[in-house]
């Protein structure tokens, strides 16, 4: 198991050379520990991580470092070190307080336990603490649910996330809902879950920035998860990680996704230096209908600035449906002035659907 460790963490630190030796002029703004449980990692390995990054491109001074935690005992036990290995901020898998439901999900923490790690986390990090709330679940009522988020709010540090249950093709919980083995609440009242999150949240002070994100100053929103919104370049470490960024040869827009499979992603990386399964470049179309589509999942939304650097120049009103995008505003969905797009917060709640007609 030793020896089977080193080995990923050797093959994370050889694709990490390979793959931002090209951008030394560039300034990290932030990385982002997630994908799987890495707080089950042995902290220097985090350490080690951060130090080559930085040696190849410089950390900005105020760089958001964060790192994804489940909040069992083991887990808990080891924050201090991370701290010391350069993470700072920390975002925590409470997702329910409710223990048989955590039970149900496989999770190896109680409510209690959630909140406890939340607690023991903002005296390490005070003010870069999130952790995730969900709603949806079998047997919930909105009262249960309010109950849920408002304890939870007690214990919150400068940042939450709340989402919508989400059942993917595949699992049991989509074969056993398919089968009617379990009921889970309908579309209905998922929405007054959604919009209790909203009311209390900001009853308690937190800006819903962001259709699931929800933060109590501008200084504790994500760094990071902002960058995936506004459309800057990012590079993915490790199997199945997703990167979007400029190739600074040919100036292209690049997606690209590593192999799922770690023993095959392992056996690349050793060689030829990454892991890489595809690579692509991204159209100024597909480019264009990104920027819309992530930029306005924020409440801050998109301006014509922002979408010139994609568009070759083209503004919102010469590529959106305006037809549309009008009628959205006359209904109180969209904000749309001084250059820029924006949901109402009540836009935010159907954003799926408005985009769906507003991009050509």
């Amino acid at each position: 198991m030793g020896v089977e460790h080193k080995r990923i963490t050797s093959a994370l630190l050889r694709e990490l050379r390979t793959s931002l030796i090209e951008h030394r002029d560039k300034e990290l703004r932030s990385i982002y520990f997630g994908g799987g449980t890495p707080s089950l990692a042995n902290p220097r390995d985090i350490a080690e991580i951060i130090e080559t990054a930085n040696s190849l491109v410089p950390l900005a001074k105020d760089a958001e470092i964060t790192l994804e935690s489940n909040p069992t005992s083991a887990e808990v036990r080891k924050m201090q070190e991370f701290k010391h290995a350069g993470v700072t901020r920390y975002s925590i898998g409470v997702q329910t307080l409710n223990d048989q439901t955590l039970q149900r999900m496989g999770r190896l923490h109680t409510g209690a336990e959630g909140l406890a790690a939340v607690d023991r986390a903002r005296s390490l990090f005070p003010g870069k603490v999130t952790f995730d709330m969900i709603f949806g679940f079998e047997g919930q009522t909105l009262d249960r649910w309010r109950q849920e988020l408002e304890t939870a709010l007690c214990h919150a540090d400068g940042h939450i996330s709340v989402y919508q249950l989400t059942v993917e093709p595949g699992t049991p919980l989509f074969r056993d809902r398919n089968a009617q083995r379990v009921v889970l609440p309908n579309g209905d009242l998922q929405a007054q879950m959604y919009e209790s999150a909203v009311e209390l949240c900001a009853s308690k002070g937190f800006r819903h920035y962001e259709v699931s994100s929800y933060a109590a100053s501008t200084e504790s929103e994500s760094v990071h998860n902002k960058g995936y919104w506004q459309g800057r370049q990012w590079i993915g470490i490790g199997p199945s990680a997703h990167s979007r960024f400029v190739d600074p040869r040919s100036g292209k827009r690049i997606s690209s996704v590593r192999l799922p499979d770690i023993q095959r992603w392992a056996q690349m990386c050793e060689s030829i230096g990454h892991g890489t399964a595809k690579l692509d470049t991204v159209s100024e179309a597909e480019a264009k209908q990104e920027a819309v589509v992530f930029g306005l999942r924020m409440l801050d939304g998109l301006t014509n600035s922002q979408f010139a650097g994609v568009s070759n120049g083209q503004i919102l009103e010469e590529y959106l449906r305006m037809d549309r995008v009008r009628q959205y505003v006359d209904d109180g969905y969209l904000l749309y002035g001084g250059g820029r797009l924006a949901p109402t917060e009540r836009g935010l709640q159907v954003i799926d659907s408005i985009l769906v007609e507003i991009v050509p």
